[in-house]
């Protein structure tokens, strides 16, 4: 860069290094030798003689002065990628890489179908795991964007509302409440149950309308994915809660509606303010809030078939 002594591969070293802690860490993110990320980091204390990190063994935290410079350098890469990505748009290449996170496939698939259509040179990288995760990811800056539900505002990010979707019973083909056209909270009172793990966004949902009404289940058993549920379920090992969408028919298996207005809630695209404004984020911004409606009218798949 004209005019400064600062390199690009400079700020992106420190910023991974503030971010990891560690060299070897770091090094692997950033696809290049240890040696190297300690060479750019050596010659940036040195040449301006000042210390930015406190070295300890794979736990290297930055000083005061490191502290201060990081959200610089932050901005200073968000704007060089603005700057390419604006430059790319105005040739009409619409290129890049966007890394998302989200809890389900489902809605979220639709979406990025849709914005693949728009954006065909924009590869997506998606990563799913639970609510908790996801969180942690979109803090340590792991992605860029995420699709889950959002508990109360958090400082430093930003919101937007995608779609609404209820909790709904699972229960084996020849289980006593599949007889029920419709379920009630106090009709888990004492059954065998089958959830998901901690951090899991449905399980939360659900235990905090059984605490509101004072009922108990029996958890029998505790797994990690949908699909697990879905098949400890259909082999008659418990009855438990999906998403209304995100439930795969199986043979053996019943879906019921439960008349409870705490298991609906709202999944959104929540973004850290620092990449709200960078092309490939407002891209994606714009086609969740042009299909929010379409979900609400349960539409999306008139555009996506079209």
């Amino acid at each position: 860069m004209p005019g400064t002594k600062i390199s690009l591969s400079q700020m992106e070293a420190f910023c991974a290094l503030a971010k990891y802690r560690s060299f070897k860490e770091a090094s692997a993110k950033l696809e290049i030798s240890q040696p190297s990320l300690v060479n750019k980091i050596s010659h940036l204390e040195e040449f301006y003689n000042a210390k930015l990190f406190i070295r300890r063994r794979e736990n290297n935290r930055l000083t005061n002065l490191g502290c201060s410079l990081l959200p610089l350098f932050k901005s200073a890469l968000n704007a060089v990628r603005e700057a390419e990505h604006l430059m790319y748009s105005h040739s009409q290449m619409h290129v890049g890489a966007i890394h998302i996170a989200a809890v389900s496939p489902y809605k979220v698939s639709k979406i990025l179908k849709v914005f693949n259509s728009r954006y065909p040179n924009i590869r997506v990288k998606a990563s799913f795991s639970s609510s908790e995760n996801i969180q942690r990811l979109l803090e340590l800056g792991e992605v860029d964007a995420a699709f889950y539900v959002q508990s109360g505002k958090r400082p430093g990010q930003q919101a937007f509302r995608c779609y609404e979707y209820s909790l709904v019973a699972i229960l084996p083909a020849d289980h006593p409440l599949a007889n029920k056209a419709e379920l009630e909270i106090p009709d888990f009172h004492h059954q065998g149950f089958v959830s998901r793990e901690e951090g899991s966004l449905t399980r939360s949902l659900f235990e905090e309308a059984l605490r509101e009404e004072g009922v108990a289940v029996n958890t029998l058993y505790e797994l990690g994915s949908r699909e697990s549920i879905r098949e400890a379920v259909g082999q008659g090992l418990g009855i438990s809660v999906v998403a209304e969408d995100e439930h795969v028919p199986h043979p053996n298996i019943v879906v019921r509606p439960i008349r409870s207005d705490r298991l609906t809630t709202a999944s959104s695209l929540v973004v850290l303010n620092e990449r709200v404004s960078t092309p490939l984020t407002q891209s994606l911004i714009e086609v969740v809030t042009s299909l929010e409606r379409e979900f609400r009218k349960g539409s999306v798949a008139l555009e996506l078939t079209s």
